[in-house]
């Protein structure tokens, strides 16, 4: 069976969103053919709901862009890496779509500034912010490679990923091991990481803190930080990466 390329549903009649879409297209560099795509790509699914003229939002350019950004990452590190086993090849691919990567893409492009969210989304105060942002990027993704083909998705990811699949210390500045861990824990585990204050030394004005994090009775790690939330992180990055080393 062939798979048509069909244009989303929703309308495009307002000229401000229209111009505000072609402000886009400038900024990223990418000449939009049917801005259709891209106006869906920005709509959130509480916008949707609000909104009943509205036939559809990005959660399906999002699944397609997520897709499209696997393989290019896969074929990239493919090429890269000649020796790297599927193991390697997959620690690798796993961190560089990771969402905060994706979320840290997102926002140097503003991407927010598009989306269309409905109000009750708008008054969360920011929940689940990082994932959305993330996802974004994902339905960018989905809307170029419908409007543009794979070659144009291919160039517009690889842009946008090069320095962090070259450089570990970018990569390294944008990752919340804490919502990594949790991420990972729920999908595996089905539960959430337990964290505890184990204690604290140090003069009140230069205090040093300890905490574990376990997940069920098999993981465990510890970390410090001079705040409670900065040895959270530092236990949550050692107990992510022993479980991604399996040890």
């Amino acid at each position: 069976m062939i798979l048509k390329k069909t244009q989303p549903s929703s309308s495009l009649k307002n000229p401000e969103r229209v111009q505000t879409l072609q402000k886009l297209s400038k900024k990223i560099g990418i000449k939009f053919s049917k801005l259709e795509y891209y106006n869906t790509a920005f709509i959130h699914s509480s916008y949707k709901n609000e909104n009943p003229e509205i036939l559809e939002d990005n959660e399906r350019l999002e699944f397609l862009g997520d897709s499209v950004l696997g393989l290019v990452a896969a074929r990239s590190l493919f090429q890269k890496y000649p020796k790297a086993s599927e193991g390697e090849l997959s620690r690798i691919k796993s961190r560089i779509v990771s969402t905060p990567i994706l979320n840290s893409i997102s926002e140097k492009l503003d991407l927010g500034e598009y989306l269309l969210l409905g109000k009750g989304e708008k008054n969360s105060q920011g929940k689940g912010r990082r994932k959305l942002s993330a996802n974004l990027f994902e339905s960018l993704i989905g809307a170029i490679y419908m409007d543009l083909g794979f070659e144009a998705a291919e160039k517009f990811i690889l842009k946008h990923l090069i320095e962090f699949a070259e450089n570990p210390e970018k990569e390294e500045s944008v990752r919340d091991y804490k919502t990594q861990l949790q991420e990972y824990s729920q999908k595996h585990f089905k539960v959430l990481p337990i964290y505890r204050l184990k204690g604290e030394s140090g003069p009140d004005h230069s205090k040093v803190f300890q905490v574990s994090v376990r997940i069920r009775d098999k993981w465990e790690a510890n970390g410090t930080g001079v705040s409670k939330k900065a040895a959270e992180q530092n236990a949550a990055k050692e107990l992510y990466n022993r479980i991604q080393r399996g040890s």
